[in-house]
């Protein structure tokens, strides 16, 4: 009763209180008002592409205050930022340099700005409270503004972290067995990682001239990214495995549009079939197919004309030890492309230099990792639109294979016939196919300290393809180590990997794609049938069965082994001069048999036994060593950047190769070489040793960070070639940084305007084709008028063979708006490469019919760009929403060519079949010559072609062939889409072309050059010319079979977009699942990835041809254990 009436006040007194209350508040409310007035502080900044935690000093030093980080991190504290503002208040800078990130910034008296967590922010759960204190080790001085970073331990820098404020010290939290990583520009940089609270760190940080902040890793040196004038592109590895969890040079394609994956129609899906690469087209004339088996089995760098040199932490490598490589343990991926930028590796960099960089040991204790992946793979044969059993014997019908008169013609009719009644309709595409399971596992086991880090790793991959049978094993062991003590660094590498590849027994899928449905593959009891029929639609041609090869024994496999080892040294001699030295070490062994037994039906024919089965070995082996010493120099005075880079290589490749083949194994037991009846063919092979020997000069100039000069001298000598003289080449590249002027700061994010130009050189030949070299490959007695024994020249060789140099201009400019969130960069580049070796016609007397000469030249030019845009970026949600497309414009012209090149030319252009290669003077590479069509007459059924002159006639000749088009596209790139939520991904890769043609070879083949005995495309049922008046695409069907000559009738614009990959990923952590906990799992990481989903094409073309594609759906997981 008395709370009632001590509730109850009189409107007047509720008044007296509130003013009593408010007039208590005054004197608090001017104090907090006097304390924090000071954040509406004027600030103006221009500032363009620097670390955010440096912007956000920088603005609150401006305002004559002090900056403290408790117990929380940013994110992105050391992405590059932008900021143009006048007059705008610092609490408003801040809240536009921070955003809607979960922090809470204070205004403290006596100017001191304190960003500490929200407010209403749960605590962090399992997180660990540091706090430290960074100094200088000789001075004891605290650093002011050092930048600490939250990492996994690794080399990869993280994005969330502080600085330190003016009395060096930093406080934040961080997740149990990270890292925090401490950089400050001058000084070294320091890792630890984080086991347990720590309130009194002591981190000391050493003097170091050479350190810089933002590099483009070159393998042999590391450049400061802002003064660097080459073109290159650099890519994480996490972002290529969203595209490609299982090849990550195929996702490099994505980021770089000028970074082509040649795919071969032929090949398709097979997994013993080795990838092409090329970087901004062909630089050479030739490609790799013409080479021999044995180079590209032990992967011989140097016989590859366009293919682009792999450096792997620092070393050379193949292209098989790449894709050897387990992606996950990729961290980074840089391309460079044009004469600056590939410089310091000489003549081996003609093509354009991919270097690999692999994850650093991460700190603390023991921290093992499992990386598996499961892959199934799925055949494609949605462009196989084959004719079934009804439709195939209809058609064999109405072109009159069958004679209503002949009883012997309808007895062969009426029993295909009763196979097609009784349901016989064999889908022979899908006999020698299955749905192949690929599996991936890598245990790696690392650890260390700065002074200390190991890594053992160990690989076992197999990969079954889509044709029975036919699969690669791989294992490798890879270990490496580095020491670092005082001055001195060391690191070591050795990997050892074997492969194994068997090809499928089932033959060639091309020979499936022509059997008629028809047929039943076995007899009554089941067993397969050797031959199926003796066709008689033109002619006797005995119809063997495919199915058959499978069964009876066929031996046809590869095996390849490697071990690597490489080794290098780092010494610092003064401040800013550091000493370095490399070598490395590779020898691999490879061999390829291939047993076909005498029951093969290919020997179906051969009526004598002592000559039936044959068998084919070749063996090799190579070896090769690099070793280089280099000094690598900076200074820095005032505003001046002067660096100097010296390198000494020298290197050797040995190579061995021996072919043979033999005839005659009656049995199928008799299934190794030593049992054959006899050689047909003489034991062939080669034996092969080059050196080489370079310097290499770099001297590099920055101004005001806005500035830049490169220029390179290199001279190199090569025993390829008779002339034993050092061969000098030269670049020169400069590079403005125009958003650091003062003019511009501010108002831009980035723009950057490059310029490159230089003369390298390239040696693709061979030691004999310059230097006199004999050979026993003829047997003892090479002329058999006289019965002298001995050897003879392999070739005649041209001691004037001098090395191909390529003239490299590039231009290119870098644009990044909105706070870099939109960024675009184009690159243009024309290269002409001069003294191309070719062949050259010798006069009979000679004794041989060619030379190779310095007569060829190649003109490659085009551009290259690409634009990202963060279409949707919330910091707060972590939502991030990104969009690239990039795209490549490439065309080359032949400006020179030697004699017998235009004598071939003559030749290709008499062939009837599909377009041949034309090497043609002011024209590309890749021209079609074709004669002209008009189409099929309809009165006659004859096909209309039009000579050079542009008359009708119904004569092909092959005088009358004219440039049709271009098979390389005028635009060819990619697009590409990713959202990130918290720990949720999704990617999405397309890659397109537009503008190229193509002789679809497969059509023609199915429809008019297709013998009828075999099955056909549906197509060729419709659209025939039957009878006058018929308006029809094809001509009339020759049971006698016809070739039909090439015409561009048949050429068609090769236009595609394709939905190359779609990738679903999530990161399950400890700290959330109790699973994980007991299961002593710190991260589990699982992916999703599908391939080849969806293709649109104006070319309706059979695909895969000796081996089909295939669709893949790629689970990939990584585990890493407490």
């Amino acid at each position: 009763m008395e709370k009632l009436k001590f509730s109850i006040l009189s409107p007047n007194a509720w008044l007296a209180l509130l003013c009593f209350l408010f007039l208590c508040q005054l004197p608090l409310l001017a104090q907090r008002s006097a304390e924090d007035e000071w954040k509406d502080t004027p600030i103006t900044l221009r500032i363009s592409n620097e670390p955010l935690g440096v912007v956000i000093e920088k603005a609150v030093k401006q305002a004559g205050a002090t900056l403290e980080f408790q117990d929380v991190t940013l994110v992105g504290i050391t992405n590059p930022t932008s900021l143009n503002v006048k007059d705008l208040s610092l609490d408003k800078v801040l809240g536009r340099l921070i955003g809607d990130q979960n922090v809470w910034i204070r205004y403290e008296s006596g100017r001191h700005v304190v960003i500490s967590p929200q407010r209403n922010a749960a605590p962090a759960k399992n997180m660990y409270a540091v706090e430290g204190v960074v100094t200088d080790a000789k001075t004891g001085e605290a650093l002011i503004g050092a930048t600490v970073v939250v990492t996994d331990g690794t080399a990869s820098g993280g994005i969330n972290g502080c600085v330190t404020d003016v009395n060096g010290k930093f406080s934040l939290q961080v997740p149990p067995k990270a890292s925090i990583k401490v950089t400050y520009m001058g000084y070294e940089t320091y890792s630890i990682q984080i086991t347990r609270k720590s309130v009194d760190l002591k981190i000391k940080l050493k003097e170091d001239g050479q350190t810089i902040d933002e590099v483009v890793v070159t393998g042999l040196s590391k450049r400061k990214k802002s003064s660097f004038t080459g073109n290159y592109v650099s890519v994480k590895g996490a972002d290529l495995r969203k595209l490609n969890p299982t090849n990550i040079l195929k996702s490099l394609q994505f980021y770089d549009p000028s970074f082509k994956v040649l795919e071969s129609n032929t090949q398709g899906s097979d997994p013993n079939a080795q990838p092409e690469f090329l970087i901004r087209g062909d630089q050479n004339l030739g490609t790799t197919s013409s080479l021999n088996s044995m180079d590209l089995l032990l992967d011989n760098v140097s016989s590859r004309p366009n293919t682009p040199l792999f450096v792997l932490d620092g070393f050379i490598v193949s292209m098989s030890r790449v894709l050897q490589l387990d992606p996950e343990l990729i961290e980074n991926v840089t391309i460079l492309k044009d004469a600056a930028a590939t410089a310091i590796y000489g003549s081996r960099a003609s093509n354009g230099v991919v270097v690999i960089e692999t994850k650093v040991a991460p700190d603390g204790v023991l921290s093992v990792n499992y990386n598996g992946g499961l892959t199934v793979q799925v055949p494609d044969l949605t462009d196989y639109k084959l004719m079934n059993a009804k439709e195939k014997l209809q058609m064999e019908w109405d072109a009159g294979v069958y004679d209503p008169t002949s009883a012997q013609s309808m007895n062969v009719y009426n029993r295909l016939l009763r196979n097609v009644l009784a349901g016989v309709d064999t889908y022979w595409l899908s006999k020698p196919l299955r749905t192949a399971i690929a599996h991936r596992h890598t245990l790696t086991a690392a650890g260390g300290t700065e002074v200390f880090r190991y890594s053992l790793s160990v690989n076992a991959t197999s990969t079954p393809g889509v044709m029975k049978g036919s699969s690669q094993d791989l294992k490798s062991l890879n270990f490496s180590m580095s020491y670092r003590k005082e001055e001195l660094s060391v690191g070591a590498n050795i990997n050892l990997a074997g492969s194994n590849g068997y090809n499928s027994p089932y033959g060639s899928f091309s020979e499936y794609t022509r059997v008629n449905p028809y047929y039943r593959p076995t007899n009554d009891y089941g067993e397969y049938l050797r031959q199926l029929d003796n066709h008689t639609g033109s002619g006797s041609v005995p119809i063997s069965n495919p199915l058959y090869n499978a069964h009876v024994g066929i031996k046809d496999f590869s095996s390849n082994t490697n071990i690597s080892a490489g080794l290098n040294l780092e010494y610092r001699l003064w401040k800013n001069l550091r000493m370095t030295g490399n070598f490395s070490f590779v020898r691999g062994m490879a061999r390829t048999e291939r047993f076909l037994p005498a029951d093969h039906t290919s020997f179906l024919t051969e009526l004598d036994p002592t000559l039936r089965g044959s068998y084919s070995k070749n063996t090799g082996d190579m070896q090769s060593w690099s070793s280089n010493i280099g000094f690598n120099w900076n200074g820095t005075f005032k505003k001046h950047l002067l660096s100097v880079f010296g390198n000494w290589t020298v290197s050797e490749d040995k190579s061995n190769y021996v072919n043979l083949f033999a005839v005659g194994y009656p049995d199928n037991h008799m299934d190794d070489f030593i049992f054959g009846n006899k050689l047909t063919t003489t034991p062939s092979g080669s034996e092969a040793i080059s050196r080489s020997m370079g310097f290499i000069t770099q001297l590099s100039y920055s101004y005001d960070n806005k500035y830049s000069v490169d220029f390179n001298v290199s001279s190199e000598i090569t025993s390829r070639y008779a002339d034993h003289h050092l061969t000098p080449f030269w670049s020169l590249g400069a590079r403005w940084n125009a958003h650091r002027e003062k003019w511009l700061a501010g108002r831009i994010s980035n723009l950057v305007f490059r310029a490159t130009y230089g003369i390298t050189g390239s040696q693709n030949s061979s030691q004999a084709d310059a230097i006199e070299y004999y050979t026993f490959s003829r047997t003892m007695r090479p002329y058999t008028s006289f019965s002298t024994l001995g050897a003879v020249l392999s070739r005649l060789n041209n001691p004037d063979i001098k090395w191909t140099k390529t003239d490299n201009l590039g231009l290119g400019v870098d644009v990044g708006v909105w706070k870099n969130r939109v960024n675009l960069s184009f690159n243009y580049y024309n290269n002409i490469s001069r003294q191309l070796l070719t062949n050259y016609d010798l006069a009979p007397s000679t004794g041989f019919e060619s030379q190779y000469i310095n007569a060829g030249e190649l003109q490659n030019k085009g551009f290259d760009a690409t634009l990202s845009v963060i279409a949707l970026q919330n910091i707060r949600k972590q939502f991030y929403w990104t969009v690239a497309v990039g795209m490549n414009h490439n065309r080359n012209k032949i400006r020179k060519i030697s004699d017998y090149l235009r004598k071939m030319n003559e030749e290709q252009l008499k062939s009837k079949s599909a377009p041949l290669p034309i090497y043609q003077e002011g024209k590309s590479t890749t021209t079609y010559y074709a004669v002209r069509s008009l189409g099929i007459d309809p009165m006659t059924g004859r096909e209309v072609f039009l000579t050079k002159d542009g008359e009708k006639t119904f004569v092909w000749n092959p005088a009358d062939k004219v440039p049709v088009g271009e098979t390389t596209p005028k635009v060819n790139g990619t697009i590409s889409s990713s959202v990130n939520w918290r720990d949720f991904s999704c990617t999405l890769g397309f890659i397109f072309k537009w503008g190229g043609i193509v002789y679809n070879q497969t059509l023609v083949d199915k429809i008019e050059n297709s013998n009828i005995a075999y099955n056909l495309d549906r197509r060729a049922a419709f659209d025939r010319w039957h009878k006058p008046m018929d308006i029809a695409k094809y001509k009339r069907i020759d049971i006698n079979g016809s070739e039909t000559p090439a015409s561009d009738r048949f050429i068609m614009k090769d236009n595609e977009l394709k939905l190359a990959s779609i990738n679903l990923g999530y990161r399950f952590k400890q700290t959330q699942y109790k699973l994980l906990r007991r299961l002593s799992i710190d991260v589990f990481t699982l992916n999703f990835t599908t391939n080849d989903l969806l293709r649109l094409s104006t070319v309706k073309m059979e695909r895969g041809l000796s081996y089909p594609f295939s669709r893949s759906y790629t689970m990939s997981f990584s585990i890493i254990f407490k």
